[in-house]
């Protein structure tokens, strides 16, 4: 069964191919925290998400996880099974619950084996995340906790077609990789200039032209990244 999509990747893909691609899926939905793969074990699916945002996770010696990046519908997850690598490098966790396409991993290999402009649609994926990950190590040095929270928001809010998102302050913080008490803060500037709405646990955008003239350039960069290397042939 073909289903239709809002994912970047495969909407950049020809129309025959997108069709053989759709044809594998399979619509699943998850819960926010759900763990999918964890260091170390055999991939064995693909998600496009559609409106869920999956974590990849650094893990550590004693058990604790660090964010490298965050995946949603303008990508995919799968990034060592398009390199050629099918154990997990990273942990994979669904940071806000939602629908995504499915595609088990026998199927993937196939796809890019029978359409050569799969597999370059998935290198410009690889190339996409990865600088999407370098602007996001540059950023956490450079700006500060307020523009690196309005950056953060406006993404999660064009992944989940929401302007209303549910984040409690501690879940903030570990996605930032900040401490709570600077989350609050900066949580709180944005709220007295009457860019969001932030009570118990529920965040809304009220201004979303000032929280982008609030957020650091990072955003539009990694942005116009996607843009240029998955171009949206659905349109």
């Amino acid at each position: 069964m073909a289903y239709a999509t809002r994912n970047r990747v495969l909407r950049c893909l020809e129309q025959d191919v997108r069709e053989a691609a759709l044809a594998e899926c399979e619509r699943v939905e998850f819960e926010g925290r759900t763990m999918l793969a964890r260091l170390g074990e055999t991939a064995n699916a693909v998600l496009f998400p559609d409106t869920m945002v999956i974590s990849a996770l650094a893990t550590y010696r004693d058990g604790s996880t660090i964010e490298m990046a965050n995946i949603g519908r303008e990508s995919c997850s799968g990034v060592g099974l398009t390199l050629g690598h099918p154990e997990q490098l990273m942990t994979n966790e669904v940071q806000i619950g939602g629908a995504a396409l499915e595609m088990p991993a026998a199927r993937f290999e196939s796809l890019k084996e029978a359409y050569p402009q799969f597999e370059r649609v998935l290198f410009s994926t690889v190339q996409a995340v990865f600088y999407q990950v370098m602007v996001s190590g540059a950023c956490n040095g450079a700006h500060g906790s307020k523009q690196r929270l309005a950056r953060w928001l406006l993404t999660m809010s064009d992944r989940t077609d929401g302007e209303t998102m549910n984040l409690t302050q501690e879940f903030l913080a570990e996605m930032l990789s900040l401490r709570r008490a600077t989350v609050s803060d900066a949580a709180s500037q944005l709220q007295d200039a009457g860019l969001i709405d932030y009570a118990r646990g529920r965040i809304t955008i009220t201004d979303r032209p000032g929280l982008h003239a609030e957020s650091c350039e990072c955003y539009d960069l990694v942005r116009d990244a996607y843009d240029r290397l998955l171009p949206d042939r659905c349109d």
